[in-house]
């Protein structure tokens, strides 16, 4: 019987481990945006998922979609707040910036 209490308690405790080392990795990942290819990292406007780890074809998805973009359709792109980090960051510049 005491046995069994053990397994439990193991279990138990196991299972805290998991759940806490699960809570650090989102309090760790949700803050910040992470380009793997070009090994950066810099913080969110916003606590989100959306667009934790940005991978080099997100980018160009980003610049084909500005190209294309009507005039006031590339205000708005320029609005949000990761393409506003990018541009900051060099990672995506205007025609205009050059």
């Amino acid at each position: 019987m005491e046995n069994n209490q053990e397994t439990s308690n193991s279990k138990k405790k196991s299972y805290t481990g998991w759940i806490l080392f699960v809570i650090i990795v989102i309090g760790i990942t949700l803050p910040f945006h992470y380009l793997p290819e070009r090994l950066m990292v810099f913080p969110k406007n916003e606590l989100t998922f959306s667009n934790t780890i940005i991978w080099e074809e997100d980018v160009d998805k980003l610049i084909e979609l500005y190209n294309n973009a009507s005039f006031f359709e590339k205000q708005t792109i320029r609005q949000e707040p990761l393409v506003r980090k990018l541009m900051e960051k060099g990672i995506i510049i205007s025609e205009t910036d050059k």
